[in-house]
């Protein structure tokens, strides 16, 4: 019974680490005056193809693109033609096939003679990024720009894939605008 009591806190430290946002980088031009920004538009035509089909697809355009619009909603902004847009808004997505390890060394013998064992645990993974860019619209100058890395579970379905998307880019968007 004694030793169930730190594996529920080491299960719940962990499930806490799972659950955490994941880190976000963002920059911004100090000089621009975001008070003036109410409406925005997307920067005109199609997304930009990665190369790598698992982004490239219509289904993950159309996410990002929804969980970007419904946060810039959230916070007031109106979607208007390009024309007349106070700023406009682009994204940019990659993803790396990444490889992550640990090894333990054991010693096996006494003082005088022995071994040691190398054991490795090599496991591949998805780095994803996503960076969201903030154009001026009159001067067509970058103003902000944020940017996400992450590990990506390709096995999730559908809803959870909403969920993780709108998770981030409410995360990425909640340092716009600068204050």
């Amino acid at each position: 019974m004694r030793w169930r009591l730190p594996a529920y806190g080491i299960l719940s430290a962990a499930l806490a680490v799972a659950c955490t946002s994941p880190k976000v980088g963002y920059d911004y031009d100090r000089s621009a005056d975001f008070s003036r920004y109410h409406t925005y538009a997307w920067i005109s035509g199609a997304q930009e193809p990665t190369g790598d089909r698992r982004l490239d697809s219509s289904l993950v355009d159309a996410r990002i693109r929804s969980a970007i619009e419904r946060e810039l909603r959230a916070k007031g902004y109106l979607a208007s033609p390009d024309a007349s847009s106070d700023f406009l808004v682009a994204y940019h997505a990659g993803m790396k096939d990444m490889l992550k390890g640990a090894s333990t060394q054991n010693y096996i013998g006494d003082r005088a003679h022995g071994t040691f064992t190398t054991i490795s645990d090599i496991q591949p993974y998805h780095e994803g990024t996503l960076t969201i860019d903030i154009v001026d619209a009159q001067s067509r100058q970058l103003v902000w720009q944020a940017s996400v890395k992450a590990d990506v579970d390709q096995n999730l379905d559908p809803n959870e894939r909403d969920a993780r998307v709108t998770n981030v880019v409410g995360t990425m968007l909640s340092h716009f605008p600068p204050q």
